[in-house]
C-alpha cells in the first residue's frame, strides 16, 4: 500500500514539518534519547512507503517500542501537560463535549467538577472516566453546566458552528474553553492533517474521518467571536505527546450567542 495522493504530492513540505517535531516527541517523550532524528526519518519514511494502514508501520511501532511509548505519552502526560493551565479557566460545572479518550477528563476531575460526554462507540476502548452519551447533553436541559469545554474537538467537526450553537441553545453555558492545535509558519494545514491520520490509523486504530478545518490563532479568535469576549489565554509549547503546541481560549458568552 502507498501513501494518498495527497500525501505524497504534499510530502516535501509534511517531511520537512514532521521529522524534527516527531525525532522531539520521541527524546522528550519516548524515551528515545539517541538517534531520535533517525528514527523519525525511518518511521516517516515507512508511512510514505505503506500507507496509513500500512502492516510494516505498526510493526515497526511495536518492535522499536515506540508506538506503546507514545501512546503512554498520550495517555498520560498530555493530561498532566494541559490540566494545569485549563483547570482554573473552567467555571462552575463543566461538560467535557467530545471527550474522547477521558484521561483528559480524568486529570481535570481532580480539581474541578467535569462530566464527560462523548459519542456513542466513538472509541474503540474503555475510557478513562465514566462517559455518557453525547446525546444526554441535548435532554439535560438548559442551564445545566456552566462551562462547556471543547479541548481539540472543534477542528474534526465538519460543522463547528453547528456543535457549539446546540451546545448554547441546549446548555446556556456562560463560558466555552477551547483547545486547538493551530496553523503557524511551522504547522500547515497538511501537517496537520497528516499528523491527524497517523495518530488514527497508525499509531491506533480509529478509523474515523477528520473532515474538518484548521485554522491559525487569528482564524479561531475570529470564528469564536461570534459567541462572545474571546480571548488567547495559553500557547502550550511543550505538550507531552503532541508534536505542536496547544493554544488555549476561552470565550465569555455573549447574550445574543446564549440563545
Amino acid at each position: 500500500m502507498t501513501a494518498t495522493p495527497l500525501v505524497e504530492h504534499c510530502w516535501p513540505a509534511i517531511h520537512a514539518e514532521a521529522l524534527q517535531a516527531v525525532a522531539t516527541v520521541f527524546e522528550r517523550d519516548c524515551g528515545q534519547h539517541e538517534q531520535s532524528l533517525a528514527r523519525a526519518a525511518e518511521l516517516l519514511d515507512l508511512v510514505r512507503t505503506e500507507g496509513f494502514h500500512g502492516h510494516q508501520v505498526k510493526q515497526w511501532l511495536a518492535e522499536t517500542g515506540l508506538g506503546a511509548a507514545w501512546n503512554t505519552a498520550l495517555d498520560h502526560g498530555r493530561p498532566r501537560s494541559v490540566a494545569p493551565y485549563l483547570a482554573p479557566l473552567l467555571s462552575g460545572r463543566t461538560a467535557d463535549v467530545l471527550s474522547g479518550s477521558g484521561t483528559l477528563t480524568a486529570a481535570l476531575a481532580r480539581t474541578t467538577h467535569v462530566d464527560a460526554y462523548e459519542r456513542v462507540s466513538a472509541y474503540p476502548d474503555e475510557p478513562a472516566v465514566p462517559t455518557r452519551p453525547l446525546e444526554d447533553l441535548w435532554r439535560n436541559g438548559t442551564g445545566f453546566y456552566d462551562t462547556a469545554l471543547f479541548a481539540t474537538v472543534l477542528h474534526h467537526e465538519p460543522d463547528p458552528a453547528a456543535l457549539v450553537e446546540r451546545v448554547l441553545a441546549t446548555l446556556r453555558p456562560t463560558r466555552l474553553v477551547i483547545v486547538e492545535n493551530c496553523l503557524s509558519d511551522t504547522v500547515s494545514s497538511e501537517f496537520h492533517d497528516f499528523m491527524d491520520d497517523f495518530f488514527n490509523l497508525c499509531l491506533n486504530d480509529f478509523d474515523v474521518d477528520c473532515p474538518g478545518e484548521h485554522r491559525t490563532i487569528a482564524g479561531w479568535l475570529d470564528f469564536l467571536g461570534a459567541y462572545g469576549r474571546t480571548r488567547l489565554v495559553h500557547q502550550l509549547t511543550d505538550v507531552t505527546g503532541i508534536p505542536f503546541p496547544y493554544e488555549l481560549f476561552v470565550v465569555d458568552v455573549g447574550p445574543k450567542a446564549a440563545r
